[in-house]
């Protein structure tokens, strides 16, 4: 081996720790934002049915979630295509995005250990586990999941235009 076939391959090695280092980093700061999301109360998805030129009805979801220090805030979602559940997809992002930092709750992950719901995703990642809800899966998991992560599921209103399901903490 030459001088200069060792210092290459030594910058390429270089490159790819700081490549490495950089990745953990930004996945260490999307877990930390997501253990950050606010106990809630309650959420409340109301799902409105909107029609595609090209992908027929398509879900449009609203997510209103209630604080345990009574703030409120507003997600929202939509799903399009065909050959899957659109209404859980919009479910499993807001529940991703009020939701998800009960996967990281010890007590929740305890209780996954033993029986875990279809529709929870506990995957390990390097050293990191990666914790969501998938979609596509079907509306009816959601009271198995709720539960699971210790709450309650409804469906409080259904139209042929409109669903309104309502996720609510049961309080301890």
């Amino acid at each position: 081996m030459t001088t200069a076939t060792i210092e290459n391959d030594t910058r390429k090695e270089k490159a790819e720790a700081r490549k490495a280092i950089r990745e953990a980093a930004k996945f260490q700061k999307k877990l930390e934002a997501v253990k950050a999301q606010p106990k809630l109360e309650s959420l409340t998805i109301t799902i409105e049915w909107k029609k595609s030129r090209v992908w027929g009805m398509n879900p449009h979801a609203t997510g209103e979630a209630r604080t345990t220090e009574g703030m409120r805030l507003v997600g929202t979602a939509t799903a399009s295509g065909c050959g899957y559940c659109k209404n859980s997809t919009v479910i499993a992002d807001l529940f991703n995005q009020f939701l998800r930092h009960k996967l990281y709750d010890q007590k929740v992950i305890s209780g996954l250990c033993k029986s875990k719901p279809y529709g929870i995703r506990l995957r390990e990642v390097g050293k990191n586990w990666l914790s969501y809800f998938e979609g596509g899966i079907g509306e009816g998991c959601y009271r198995q999941i709720s539960e699971a992560i210790g709450g309650t599921w409804e469906c409080v209103a259904h139209t042929d235009s409109v669903e309104v399901y309502q996720y609510k903490e049961i309080q301890k």
